[in-house]
């Protein structure tokens, strides 16, 4: 490293006074620049906040970053080569002392001719008291901001200015590989970093994708979850897929409703959603999911009635076989009940498949004539009374054969969890007659309220359209997969940004759970069948308001506790799966620990609340916590970049969004709409229309 010690030996600045494993302090020379230093080649700040110096050594030089400027009284002046009479006597002289956070080692590398320069991550052998510490070269500093290896230097997101405006370059494997925290205060930028680290991304893999291959598009996927609304403009030059809430879908040709339908949620959603109790409701619910998910549902109404119908009952009746309820009270009372019902239900098909000239018909009728059999063996003198088993055993072996008829798969063998589409509307019927047949007195009156909660939640105009849209029945789990996540080789766009603005609050939290969930585990069923991951990012914006520290304790909503549970999930095994997750938030001392500590990169805005900027300081990596006591004055646009995709901590100044690209987050121009500047024309009128479902906005509106 003789090379590297004389290249930089005219630099000295002053010499290091002490040496800890998280900090060294370094007394500067008298003639050290005071403003603005001319001996690197060009003009550079000297002394300031997140600068870099250099400190020579065995193992190359240790590269670190300026912490900390200060004056210290000493009680005789520093002289050039430490030499000091003491016989004569000085009074207290002002010295500058600094405290620098080493970063790395500075490392040269043969290129041709001539060295080249290289940081790598750790310190190889930490300085001495007394060592020389000097100003790196411009070379130099671009080395520090650039990382380690040219071939990672792949999308540009800034310029350094503490380092003569270097580039600064991020590695997107190390980025989105290993989850990415962008945190902020409101107005700070960070809603543009988030949009831009999309946009660069897609122009340099783009750009990359022409060298080889010309007119293909990227084959990448980021899926936004907006809860604001904010991104819907920021990305329309890129094909992006639009997803919003019914009553508001149709404001442009590219947009599409958001549907999260209800046989997607597994069985732990649906419990958050229906606020199922785990002693009675739970389990009667999760038997009926399974049921219902049992059954083949087509397009015929006919058809999908007839499934309904017999699924139904040879369910309900096994179940009350298997428990023998229809021997004693008050099952036998239940079940005489539904046989009853079950009569006239199938008798009612029988005459419709009659009148459609169906092939089935007589089968229809032999299982109604053996429902009515069992059901007048349950009732004698007005009272009721055990029913035979061979009575149920001749209902059952009639249903078996009309399911065989009809070619239905057999209801009892499918998980709760596997997203089979079924109609929501269904469930209710089928909790409240699984709920009839349990042992125990009055066991329907438990599920009483938990049916109520699932009729009032799927009667709402907004998240029908969500989670039942009337088309629910032509949706497929591979069409939505291609639509959500994204086609073979992204053709249909390779960003898809899902407006949640209108999902209404009650469900908020289900319908994010569930869409991350669905994304997380297709992933994890592309890698089973394929040997290899398909790298997808998924950005959740508002990252507090979805994994808030507070929703992993018992005493959360059900539904936020799933939401966050999903998500510390995807933070600790995403990666594994080709899972990247971008996180944004205002507030990062409200986000969950779990998921925060799982972000391997950091990119820091503007964070004035101390509660925040503690919270971070003890978050990032390398002992760098006291680097961030600029976020409180940190201007828009600038951020500090940390952690793994960045070689050392960098202050960036990231590049800016044209006006039209940003995401629309503005602050409010209360001036110019007061003085007229601007106008605001109200019309309440057509917002209550929209809002009660009664008009719904055109496509030119």
């Amino acid at each position: 490293m003789t090379a590297l010690i004389q290249a930089i030996g005219h630099r000295t600045i002053g010499t290091v006074e002490e040496v800890f494993a998280d900090r060294i302090s370094v007394l500067l020379d008298p003639d050290a620049p005071h403003a603005t230093a001319l001996n690197t080649g060009v003009p550079a700040s000297f002394p300031r906040i997140n600068g870099y110096v250099l400190i020579p050594n065995e193992g190359g030089g240790t590269a670190c970053i300026i912490s900390s400027v200060r004056i210290e009284r000493l009680p005789f002046p520093k002289r050039r080569g430490m030499q000091q009479d003491f016989g004569l006597v000085d009074l207290p002289f002002p010295s500058r002392v600094m405290s620098l956070t080493p970063i790395g080692t500075l490392k040269t590398r043969p290129v041709g001719d001539v060295l080249a320069f290289q940081v790598r991550r750790g310190v190889d052998v930490f300085p001495s008291v007394g060592d020389p510490v000097h100003l790196p070269t411009a070379d130099q500093l671009r080395a520090i901001v650039e990382g380690e290896d040219e071939a990672t230097r792949r999308i540009l997101v800034g310029h350094c200015p503490t380092a003569g405006r270097a580039p600064v370059y991020i590695d997107p494997d190390k980025l989105f590989g290993r989850h990415l925290a962008v945190l902020g205060n409101t107005g700070a930028g960070k809603s543009c970093s988030v949009a831009g680290l999309v946009r660069w991304s897609l122009d340099a893999a783009k750009e990359a994708r022409g060298t080889q291959k010309s007119g293909c598009r990227p084959n990448a996927r980021f899926i936004v979850l907006d809860p604001n609304g904010e991104y819907a403009r920021a990305f329309e030059d890129l094909d992006v897929r639009l997803f919003r809430v019914g009553l508001e879908a149709g404001l442009g040709t590219d947009e599409k409703p958001l549907q999260v339908p209800a046989w997607l949620w597994n069985g732990a959603e649906w419990t958050a959603f229906a606020g199922a109790a785990p002693g009675v409701q739970r389990p009667v619910l999760l038997q009926a999911l399974r049921r219902l998910r049992g059954m083949v549902d087509t397009p015929n109404s006919f058809e999908s009635k007839v499934t309904t119908t017999l699924n139904a009952y040879r369910n309900i009746f096994h179940v009350a076989h298997s428990n023998r309820e229809y021997l004693r009270f008050p099952g036998m009372k239940n079940v005489r009940i539904a046989l009853e019902s079950a009569n006239k239900e199938l008798d009612k098909l029988a005459s419709e498949a009659e009148g459609q000239g169906h092939l089935h018909t007589q089968t229809l009728r032999s299982t109604a004539s053996a429902c009515e059999s069992a059901a007048s063996a349950g009732r004698s003198g007005g009272y009721d009374q055990a029913i035979g088993a061979n009575y149920m055993e001749e209902v059952l072996a009639r249903l078996d054969q009309s399911c065989s008829a009809f070619e239905l798969p057999d209801g009892d063998e499918v998980d709760a969890d596997i997203p089979k589409s079924f109609d929501p509307q269904n469930l209710p019927m089928y909790v409240e007659a699984l709920a009839g047949l349990m042992p125990g007195r009055d066991m329907a009156q438990f599920v009483d309220t938990l049916n109520l909660r699932i009729r009032s939640l799927l009667a709402g105009d907004r998240l029908r359209s969500v989670i039942h849209p009337e088309d629910s029945t032509s949706i497929t789990l591979e069409s939505w997969l291609a639509d959500y996540v994204g086609a073979d080789q992204a053709r249909n766009g390779a960003v898809a940004v899902l407006d949640l603005s209108l999902v209404p609050s009650e469900v908020i939290h289900i319908v994010v759970s569930v869409l991350a969930r669905i994304i997380f585990e297709a992933l994890q069923r592309y890698r089973r069948k394929n040997g290899e991951e398909l790298p997808t990012t998924l950005v959740l914006e508002e990252a507090h308001t979805f994994v808030h520290r507070d929703l992993g304790g018992e005493s959360a909503p059900p539904a936020g506790r799933e939401c966050a549970r999903v998500f510390e999930r995807i933070a600790r095994e995403g990666r594994k799966f080709g899972l990247g997750l971008v996180l944004a938030s205002q507030r990062p001392s409200e986000v969950s620990p779990t998921v925060l500590s799982q972000c391997n990169t950091f990119l820091l805005h503007r964070l004035v609340n101390d509660r925040d900027q503690e919270l971070v300081k003890r978050l990032v990596p390398d002992g760098l916590g006291p680097l961030l006591r600029e976020l409180p004055s940190l201007p828009t646009r600038r951020a500090i970049l940390l952690g793994w995709a960045a070689p050392a901590p960098i202050l960036v100044e990231v590049l800016e969004i044209p006006e039209g690209r940003r995401p629309h987050s503005p602050d409010p121009a209360f001036w110019d709409v007061w003085t007229g500047k601007q106008q605001r024309d109200v019309d309440w009128a057509g917002i209550a229309r929209t809002w009660q479902g009664a008009d719904s906005p055109g496509p030119s509106e």
